[in-house]
């Protein structure tokens, strides 16, 4: 039987255009970071460990029920820095460097569960890609996990890791919740969020 895959769900930024935890938008009744846990749970990754900012700690802890949470004190740095702070969590967790995450940031929620198992069957680092533009989440695998590990805090993601696009029927997959607009399109689409 294969290993599982750990998860990392990043929900550490400050959501300055939006003035509001974007981890906490409520969509269906529950909050993203709600959504995100559910879904990456019914796809079987095991350990999940929730990244959020100090602000956030309290209550990302309460939402995050069979999920670690750890914490980023410098979220301002980029999300580089949190995928570290979840990769030395789940060290922490299993006592060693992992063979492949998935990661997920919380803002990009227009994923469906099922998309996460072509992810954790990938033997490269790959994204999911719909109409042939990449979006999230992603998985990360082997030396580019040391490479992130290794890189400055700041460095963006697509600068140490390339992604093999992998095609999915996810209409909502480019959906990114930065700005009220994107939070209207979020409520206008709940249907979406009914299914995991």
């Amino acid at each position: 039987m294969a290993s599982k895959v750990p998860a990392i769900i990043i929900a550490a930024g400050e959501s300055k255009r939006l003035g509001r935890p974007k981890a906490f938008v409520e969509v269906a009744g529950k909050t993203l970071l709600q959504h995100a846990l559910e879904k990456i749970m019914i796809s079987k990754c095991d350990p999940i460990v929730v990244v959020t900012n100090q602000d956030n700690l309290f209550k990302a802890t309460t939402l995050s029920k069979n999920a670690t949470v750890a914490l980023n004190s410098n979220p301002e740095l980029g999300r580089t820095g949190s995928i570290q702070v979840g990769l030395k969590a789940i060290i922490n967790d299993i006592g060693k460097l992992p063979e492949k995450i998935i990661f997920i940031p919380v803002d990009r929620p227009g994923w469906k569960s099922g998309s996460i198992a072509k992810l954790t069957e990938s033997k490269t680092s790959s994204c999911l890609s719909f109409n042939g533009v990449k979006g999230h989440p992603v998985s990360i695998v082997g030396e580019d996990l040391h490479s992130i590990l290794n890189a400055h805090k700041d460095t963006p993601l697509r600068e140490i890791v390339s992604f093999y696009p992998i095609d999915v029927d996810e209409s909502m997959l480019h959906l990114n919740i930065d700005t009220e607009t994107d939070v209207q399109e979020l409520l206008q689409n709940e249907n979406f969020f009914l299914e995991l």
